[in-house]
């Protein structure tokens, strides 16, 4: 039984991958025409605009170099989003789960200055995850005791998180009676910079290695299976033998957890403390980068540069051209639409055609 499901699930897949490429790359080049379009009635040179992207986000070392530092949370928080999709889980609970992240590494971060480095860093990063996973499985745990909607489950503790840490940042882990912000993390808990001139850290690595480690475990490993078959037909994974409820919690455990990495990350590599506000929604362009990438891991740093790049782009357009870079967020929003408009218009062809077939067999 599990040998024929095996072989259905991979065969599903391969036969799908191409035609995901080609959804993908279409949804791009419509999103650029459509965003082209609202340039022109904007008043902007399309053209212009997007030779200024593209200079601002790769066409010098530094530039790269900035695209790269913007692209690192984002590749994170897809692979967040990415590793639930895998068991059909729609984790939209990123944004808050980073929050967690976040102010666990900035507390466990001053707790221990005198541990050596090589401890700390992985402490901090460990203590991070576990504590983001944890929250995450809530949503898993609801879904699977009570048949909870995981969907609202996340969204919900989005509003949790992200409260309480502002309230903790506001009285009692506040250091700057000026600014919203905790103390400084010691220094053998930050990670560094790769070059000494620019503020990209080594979190860029961190991002790169856990996309392949979670590529090899989807791909190699018994867990990444169940994971895909679970997501696949879940009545199938449980006709198999195959625990459904441990896999959901689990991957939103480790979904979860890898979004707090990327809050982690932001602490630990940038802003050395947690500030309130400190995400630009990462949470949820995190799903941005992840749609574009057909949630695969490898796929996702492609996806997480090539967003970073409209970031670092968008400086660029604002500071030449004196564009707004919220303009730049439209492109974001149009490659998800374009993205979601096929599974879109086939569900409403289906549930169309579904109403005539039932009149049909009314009238007959």
């Amino acid at each position: 039984m599990k040998e024929g499901i095996q072989m259905s699930v991979t065969g599903n897949k391969a036969k799908n991958s191409s035609k995901k490429l080609l959804e993908v790359l279409a949804a791009l080049f419509l999103a650029l025409v459509a965003g082209g379009i609202f340039f022109m009635i904007s008043g902007y040179n399309p053209i212009q605009v997007y030779g200024l992207i593209v200079k601002g986000a790769f066409g010098s070392r530094n530039s790269f170099l900035t695209t790269l530092s913007y692209a690192t949370p984002l590749i994170l928080s897809g692979l967040a989003f990415a590793v639930a999709k895998q068991a059909n889980i729609m984790n939209l609970g990123g944004e808050g789960q980073i929050y967690v992240g976040a102010m666990t590494a900035a507390v466990v971060g001053t707790l221990f200055p005198s541990l050596p480095k090589v401890l700390y860093v992985p402490l901090v990063l460990l203590t991070a995850f576990a504590a983001a996973g944890l929250y995450g499985g809530i949503a898993g745990f609801l879904d699977v005791k009570f048949g909870s909607n995981i969907v609202i489950v996340t969204i919900m503790l989005n509003y949790i998180s992200q409260n309480f840490c502002s309230y903790l940042v506001a009285s009692p882990l506040r250091a700057d009676e000026s600014t919203l912000q905790t103390a400084l993390i010691s220094d053998n808990a930050v990670i560094g910079r790769i070059f000494p001139d620019h503020q990209l850290s080594g979190v860029f690595f961190m991002a790169v290695a856990a996309a392949v480690i979670i590529a090899l475990v989807i791909k190699y490993t018994k867990f990444g299976f169940h994971m895909r078959t679970v997501g696949f037909n879940r009545l199938a994974a449980e006709t198999a033998g195959i625990n459904y409820k441990t896999i959901t919690v689990v991957s939103m455990f480790l979904s979860a957890g890898i979004a707090g990495l990327c809050g982690a990350g932001q602490i630990m590599g940038v802003h050395y403390r947690f500030i309130d506000n400190f995400s630009s929604g990462y949470g949820f362009e995190g799903i941005a980068v992840a749609a574009l990438a057909a949630n695969h891991p490898v796929a996702i740093l492609v996806s997480g540069i090539l967003f970073g790049g409209l970031k670092a782009g968008a400086m660029s357009v604002n500071r030449v051209a004196n564009i707004p870079m919220d303009y730049i967020l439209i492109i974001q929003a149009l490659v998800i639409v374009f993205i979601a408009a096929p599974k879109l218009i086939s569900q409403i062809n289906g549930g169309i055609s579904g109403i005539f077939k039932k009149k049909r067999r009314v009238a007959s």
